[in-house]
């Protein structure tokens, strides 16, 4: 027996894999086609080469896991001693990783091919037909050590230009296999291209790729001289159906509250949702008694300048979220494991961080789950990341389209926005139908000269495929009609109904901001006369009560205050909160939508996430920092001591890191206790004041409306129109309640002033005279606000200024006005944390109150 024999012998008790059905058809036609190209070339020697370029490039488009390098590897089989002539093939991967996986699958299922390494043998003696060399581009076609060295003819050595210009001389034609031919396209297109046209100078050429690029393919054939003339397209349905494919493809989107969304780290909510995915699938495999351990795979971004390395961080959010360090690896182009490809197969290994190069290419058979914390980037991508969990593992295949939850592959992602590489990668994937349109016996050469052949082409095409969707039409689409429902259902339907949409939606053209409205010039203001005034001077009635100054809140500043005073507001803050809410684990309770990309199909669940510690701390930073002679690091130092004595006192044990949690959300949530706690503090240190003497004199414009009960006698013209209609309201008692009544002037050192938990002064509009009031001077302070509905009542300033009373005077009361003559009183509703109106405004509530 000789040696090839004996070779093929002890191969053989290796377990090979019968072809699916589209596999042997692909295989046919391929195989087919080589033959038809040698045929002609043997027939018209001269033109070789043109008929090469012409008619002698192929691809292979299928999706990934539908078993590529085993169709090429038994196209290559099926080819020994089937042509005329002998053939060498040279097969490049896009990366030297691949080139190993390649080389380890062909070994195993295709025994017959003898497998040579460029880099050691590169001497044409003893060529077999059918040998094949496997390498990257770059082993050849690059500015490097590893292109030079092949590229270089030395003493004990050819080189790889020499050899093949032997094996052309010994009459071997030369086949070519570009597998992932949609990177080999790209910037390094030129120089690929190059060694194609000058050294390789194939006979055949076959692409194969999941994802064609036709733009970079257009480009590499523009470079090259040649047309890509045979296409076999095999669609994922016959996958799945063989067992090869997943059923579908769940697309998870994980949403919160608006209220609940800020304590959110959508990135750990989305890995623990891929996790608990993960859980569930190894929990059935266990159940089912079958030997894999599931791999979860996580797509991180790439590092930025100066930035944290991604793959620490998520790292550590996974090992928060209970995932075992030792279960957990990365690859990165930047800390590359040189056993990437074995993680796929280690069953100690269930977590994999990636970035977006390593999507290309591997196989993760133990892949269900996917957790993508980075933008896709396209239909490419899209296409990739759904092969990496798509992959049916032979453990499983006899459970095939029985099991919903082993059948469907899970992506989850942080964000919806993220989903459109996926949406069109599943849109192309449906629309695909099988067909091979090939060369095989269509083509006849009707005239050779001495220039390239003229060919005729008869061909039958076979099925078209579906016009997809493009972006653009999309982005169009989209940008004129919304994100609605359209937006989930476009890339079902026929491009015809798509254009339709997209003409209905520019149909309605950009109309006039102002529709039909009558143009109406504005009035011409300079030929206005000018309304002299003489301001004259009202003396303040003192027989009415007015008293001669009114009373101000005074606080030191808080140098002069001393460090005691943060301790003092640590502890009425610690007060006013319930401990047992900020102590224990809190998670924030979210769902899960799940959108089967395939069919459609829609699920929710529910789903519990912790609270992000650092987006608290984040968020609460604001808490602390609302006054600012408060230093915030001695405030939040102050509330984690008194919150630890506070623990300590009721016997609950908390350790440092919940503390400091708790301080994060008590503070971000308590914001009103925080102010109130302020307040107190600074009542234990506020004084107050006589202001300096009320003006004795007002001036103003002669002839100003009397008022009865006016501090001047006057309706003041610096009023605002509600605080001129509130004035008139007071002037109008006959009760005898109001006694006078003066309009304050923000910011002056007269007026009355209190002073808010901000550090900021508040100065209410009405200083007012109340009968038998037992404040002094009978005072009451009145504010004026808009009604909620056209102004700003709820700013973050009034519901702070709401809560806060006078030393000497109490109570502010608020009052704003519904319709033309009804005044409401405004009162703070502590469970709304809002001003609401409150019944009429009552004066003898000013008594009492």
């Amino acid at each position: 027996m000789n040696a090839e024999a004996a070779s093929i012998d002890v191969a053989e008790t290796i377990r090979l894999h019968s072809l699916a059905g589209y596999q042997s058809l692909a295989c046919s036609a391929l195989r087919d086609t080589v033959k038809h190209i040698a045929g002609l070339q043997a027939t018209e020697p001269h033109n070789r080469e043109a008929i090469a370029r012409q008619v002698g490039v192929m691809l292979l488009e299928a999706p990934t896991a539908s078993g590529k390098t085993l169709i090429l590897g038994r196209t290559l089989e099926s080819l020994r001693g089937a042509v005329l002539g002998k053939f060498v093939w040279f097969w490049f991967t896009p990366f030297s990783g691949l080139v190993e996986q390649t080389k380890d699958a062909l070994s195993a299922q295709c025994p017959s091919l003898r497998l040579r390494e460029i880099a050691s043998d590169r001497v044409s003696g003893g060529t077999r037909d059918g040998d094949v060399f496997i390498q990257t581009w770059a082993t050849v076609a690059a500015n490097n050590a590893d292109a030079r060295k092949v590229r270089r003819r030395a003493e004990d050595a050819p080189s790889i230009d020499d050899l093949i210009a032997d094996l052309r001389d010994k009459d071997f034609s030369i086949g070519l296999v570009i597998d992932e031919a949609h990177l080999n396209f790209g910037t390094s297109a030129k120089a690929a291209a190059s060694f194609y046209l000058d050294v390789l100078k194939p006979d055949a050429a076959i692409l194969a790729t999941a994802t064609p690029n036709d733009a970079k393919l257009e480009a590499f054939e523009r470079e090259a001289g040649i047309r890509v003339e045979s296409r076999v397209v095999i669609a994922r349905q016959d996958v799945v159906d063989a067992g090869l494919n997943k059923v579908g493809l769940y697309l998870g989107i994980v949403r919160f509250a608006e209220t609940d969304e800020k304590l959110i780290d959508p990135e750990q909510a989305a890995l623990k949702a891929g996790w608990r995915q993960h859980c569930r699938v190894r929990q059935d495999l266990s159940a089912r008694d079958i030997a894999v351990t599931p791999l979860m795979l996580v797509q991180v971004e790439d590092q930025k300048k100066g930035e944290p390395d991604p793959v620490v961080r998520v790292r550590e959010k996974l090992e928060q979220l209970g995932v075992p360090s030792t279960a957990i690896r990365a690859h990165t182009s930047g800390k590359p494991d040189p056993d990437f490809h074995a993680l796929a197969y280690d069953p100690n290994v269930e977590v994999l961080i990636f970035k977006v190069a390593v999507a290309t290419g591997f196989d993760a058979p133990r892949a269900w789950t996917l957790v993508s914390v980075r933008p896709n980037r396209g239909i490419e991508f899209g296409l990739q990341i759904v092969g990496r969990i798509m992959r049916v593992h032979p453990a499983v295949r006899h459970l095939h389209k029985t099991s919903d939850l082993l059948d469907n592959g899970y992506v989850i992602l942080t964000d919806p926005q993220l989903q459109g590489g996926l949406d069109e990668a599943v849109a192309e994937l449906k629309a695909v139908r099988q067909s091979i349109d090939m060369v095989t016996d269509h083509l006849n050469v009707v005239q050779f000269g001495s220039g390239a052949p003229v060919f005729q082409d008869i061909r039958v095409v076979g099925a078209a495929r579906q016009q997809l969707p493009t972006t653009e039409r999309l982005r169009r689409i989209e940008e004129l009609v919304g994100q609605g429902v359209l937006k989930d259902t476009i890339y079902d339907q026929p491009a015809d109904f798509q254009e339709r949409v997209l003409q209905a939606a520019e149909a309605g053209g950009e109309r006039d901001l102002f529709g039909d409205l009558p143009f109406v010039p504005a009035p011409d203001r300079r030929s206005e006369p000018v309304r002299a005034t003489k301001a004259i001077g009202y003396k303040l009635r003192s027989e009415l009560g007015v008293p001669a100054c009114l009373l101000r809140e005074q606080l030191p500043q808080m140098h002069e205050i001393g460090a005691g005073f943060s301790d003092l507001v640590a502890r009425e803050f610690v007060a006013r909160i319930n401990l047992t809410d900020y102590l224990v684990n809190r998670n924030m309770s979210g769902s899960l939508s799940l959108r089967e990309l395939f069919k459609g199909r829609r699920e929710t669940e529910n789903l519990a996430v912790p609270i992000s510690a650092a987006r608290a701390a984040d968020l609460a930073q604001r808490a602390f920092s609302f006054n600012d002679q408060i230093d915030p690091r001695d405030l939040k130092r102050a509330i984690l001591s008194a919150l630890a004595n506070a623990a300590e006192h009721r016997a609950i044990e908390a350790d440092e890191k919940t503390l400091r949690r708790a301080v994060d959300l008590a503070a971000l949530e308590n914001e009103s206790a925080m102010r109130e706690a302020v307040r107190a503090a600074q009542r234990q240190h506020l004084t107050v004041v006589p202001g300096d003497a009320v003006p004795t004199m007002h001036f103003d414009e002669a002839g100003r409306e009397p008022a009865r009960k006016g501090a001047y006698g006057i309706f003041q013209s610096a009023m605002n129109g509600p605080e001129a209609a509130f004035a008139r309201f007071l002037d109008s008692d006959e009760s005898g309640t109001i006694l006078w009544w003066l309009r304050c002037v923000e910011n002056t050192r007269w007026a009355v002033k209190l002073v808010l938990p901000d550090g900021h002064n508040f100065f209410p509009d009405f200083a007012v005279g109340i009968a038998r009031r037992s404040k002094p001077d009978g005072i009451a302070l009145i504010e004026i606000k808009d009604d909620g509905e056209t102004g700003r009542l709820q700013a973050d300033r009034n519901l702070m200024k709401s809560r806060v009373d006078h030393q000497a005077y109490g109570k502010v009361f608020w009052a704003t006005r519904h319709g033309e003559d009804l005044w409401m009183r405004l009162l703070y509703d502590d469970g709304a944390n809002r001003l609401l109106q409150h019944g009429r405004f009552d004066f003898a509530n000013l008594v009492f109150d």
